[in-house]
């Protein structure tokens, strides 16, 4: 997994930044505006906005002293096709079963590579 995807991964993660995304999906947004949405406070938007920005999910215009948030499309497609190329490393829609443990057929293998047995019942 690469890092922009760990970034987008953790932004959405957050039921706010969630929120924030859906009422851009909708139409661009000044933080009075998702403030007065949201409910939360102008730092906290401020904050959440930030990390949605960095994950590159929001674009950003400014005019004057003012600046307009919307969803960064581009961004999300991105995130998606990336995801989708990370499931499909996963062998996630593949019928076969995955490899068997090396453990399964040499029950020695922690003490082996340097660890206490215990390691390996946990």
């Amino acid at each position: 997994m690469n890092e922009a995807m760990s970034n987008v991964l953790k932004a959405l993660s957050d039921t706010h930044r969630q929120n924030i995304l859906k009422l851009l999906s909708e139409q661009e947004m000044g933080v009075c505006e998702i403030i007065n949405v949201i409910g939360l406070s102008q730092p906290a938007v401020s904050h959440h906005l930030k990390t949605l920005k960095q994950a590159n999910l929001v674009a950003t215009d400014k005019q004057g002293k003012i600046v307009f948030y919307s969803l960064n499309k581009e961004g999300l497609r991105d995130f998606f096709n990336q995801f989708h190329c990370f499931l499909q490393d996963l062998a996630l829609f593949s019928d076969g079963d995955p490899k068997p443990s090396q453990l399964r057929q040499n029950p020695n293998l922690c003490e082996l590579l340097g660890f206490s047995k215990t390691v390996c019942e946990e």
